[in-house]
């Protein structure tokens, strides 16, 4: 396979190493634009700024399956043209969104088909610049991917809540509810002593409670004696751009979803959308 990477040749080069490391890789190109599909496979487009979607339409529209390294862009019509633009073309498509792709969430999969209650909870050590409101929008909105991407996009009721001091906004409250009665609860704050960042999910019959930081993960079921017994898992966040890579590449391959694709981005931006709209209240 041939693989372009397109963006800033300094960011290139580790995801070219990456690449190197796959049998299924014959030649990498490091280029800042392609304009033709030609023998190219597939592509790694590094986010360029504004005119990052624009970049990606142009790919889609190649027919060139992309990995499109970036935060998961707040712009939901944009994403619905791309979703059915790759649909349409037949290209695989997927975002960074290092929630999904980390190796303790691909566990976490495995384990459970579908939580009931999702618990999330993220505290960033106060510093300078942890208040400015894309970074509190960022951390907030990965967390509403991550929950999306496993229970679905049908969310029946949304409530939010700004955590302010005076006119700083300083996090969020998030709680989505269900038709099934499941929920998914959101707790962000940007005033911590320290880092912290767990998810806690169950399906009534397990519980797997994940540090996030860490990547350490701890299995809860009960046993035949009627006690709690726990499973614990280590896991190397280092590993995550290297694998997220290897499932790009298996996408293309057997002609699957991506992990964490152009309409699970266009799911989570409907949800965070209305978020916004109870947060602005």
């Amino acid at each position: 396979m041939k693989i372009a990477i397109i963006g800033d040749s300094s960011r290139a080069e580790a995801w070219e190493k990456h690449l190197r490391k796959l049998a299924a890789i014959q030649e990498v190109v490091l280029t800042s634009y392609v304009r033709k599909k030609g023998d190219i496979d597939g592509a790694i487009l590094l986010d360029s700024g504004a005119k990052e979607l624009s970049e990606l339409e142009g790919l889609i529209k190649l027919g060139i399956n992309t990995y499109f390294i970036s935060h998961i862009p707040n712009n939901a019509p944009a994403l619905e043209k791309l979703y059915l633009l790759s649909r349409e073309a037949d290209v695989r498509v997927q975002f960074s969104h290092w929630p999904t792709l980390a190796p303790a969430s691909i566990w976490m999969h495995q384990q459970m088909r579908k939580p009931t209650t999702v618990l999330i909870r993220k505290e960033l050590q106060l510093y300078p610049n942890s208040t400015k409101q894309e970074n509190i929008d960022h951390h907030w909105i990965d967390e509403v991917g991550w929950a999306i991407k496993w229970l679905g996009g049908n969310v029946h009721r949304i409530e939010a809540k700004q955590l302010s001091v005076d006119s700083i906004k300083v996090g969020v409250s998030i709680t989505l509810r269900y038709e099934d009665s499941s929920i998914v609860s959101i707790q962000f704050s940007a005033l911590g002593e320290k880092n912290l960042h767990h998810r806690t999910i169950s399906d009534g019959l397990i519980t797997i409670d994940c540090d996030a930081i860490h990547q350490k993960v701890r299995l809860y079921r009960e046993n035949s004696y009627g006690n709690i017994k726990s499973e614990k898992r280590d896991f190397d966040p280092k590993v995550t751009a290297e694998n997220s890579v290897l499932q790009f590449i298996k996408a293309i391959q057997l002609k699957k979803d991506t992990p964490f694709s152009a309409y699970d981005a266009y799911q989570t931006t409907l949800i965070s959308d209305k978020i916004f709209k109870q947060l602005d209240k």
